[in-house]
């Protein structure tokens, strides 16, 4: 396990090394934060309640998986209860979520690419896949998450997507 978080460390540290310059910084950031949970429950919220010609289903797969997600990794989060990398202790992530694994914003993200990727056209779909990497990589590069935090994320959020693929939708 030591080993495990030995490499997990030492992925993050470079990762940070990735963000040189203001506008870099100003980039991850907004990547980042695309994929905070309140512009997907509100935006998916909008188009279930007045979406037609099929983008109800979009809100609805938009709101469930963000809950569905917040909720599992949540849960996760209390149970495992590791600390966030620390580089920047004024971020808000800091005072209100403390804890990093599994990374929410992760679980949430693939949990999305999953199921959007599902009613997209190939480009799209893949459009999705990219942007949930950025997300991912771009919270390790900010030093709110370890890259192992994301990575279960992910798995998460591919587990997620795919079984509310199978038992809900």
């Amino acid at each position: 396990m030591d080993r495990w978080a030995a490499l997990d460390e030492r992925l993050s540290v470079r990762a940070a090394t990735l963000i040189g310059s203001r506008a870099a910084r100003w980039i991850a950031g907004f990547l980042a934060h695309s994929g905070d949970s309140q512009w997907w429950l509100v935006g998916g919220a909008l188009l279930w309640w007045l979406g037609t010609n099929g983008w109800d289903l979009v809100g609805r797969r938009i709101v469930i998986v963000t809950l569905a997600g917040g909720l599992v990794s949540g849960i996760l989060k209390q149970l495992v209860r590791r600390r966030r990398p620390g580089r920047d202790a004024k971020l808000f992530y800091f005072a209100f979520d403390r804890h990093s694994f599994p990374s929410g914003h992760a679980t949430r993200v693939a949990g999305l690419v999953v199921v959007l990727g599902a009613l997209a056209p190939a480009w799209g779909a893949l459009a999705l896949i990219v942007w949930g990497l950025a997300v991912g990589l771009c919270r390790v590069a900010l030093g709110v998450h370890f890259a192992g935090d994301i990575a279960a994320g992910f798995l998460l959020g591919v587990l997620l997507g795919v079984g509310l693929l199978v038992f809900w939708f």
